[in-house]
């Protein structure tokens, strides 16, 4: 992904988040089991995938889990 479309993305949830308390419940629901990232990656992750579970960086998902994570 690059820079502008991660701007534009994280901007977009911003504007949803604050303007709307559904928006805002959603994301709590969303971010609930995201709780070691920060709140700027919680935005990104529940804007991008909503349902994520199992949220981890390419290295762990690489190197301990043995599942290798395509980059676009």
């Amino acid at each position: 992904m690059k820079y502008y479309e991660a701007l534009e993305i994280y901007n977009d949830i911003c504007k949803k988040v604050i303007e709307s308390p559904e928006e805002w419940m959603q994301f709590l629901d969303a971010s609930q089991g995201i709780y070691k990232y920060s709140f700027k990656e919680q935005l990104m992750i529940a804007a991008q995938r909503p349902d994520a579970t199992a949220v981890a960086d390419i290295a762990f998902w690489n190197k301990k889990m043995g599942r290798y994570v395509k980059k676009k």
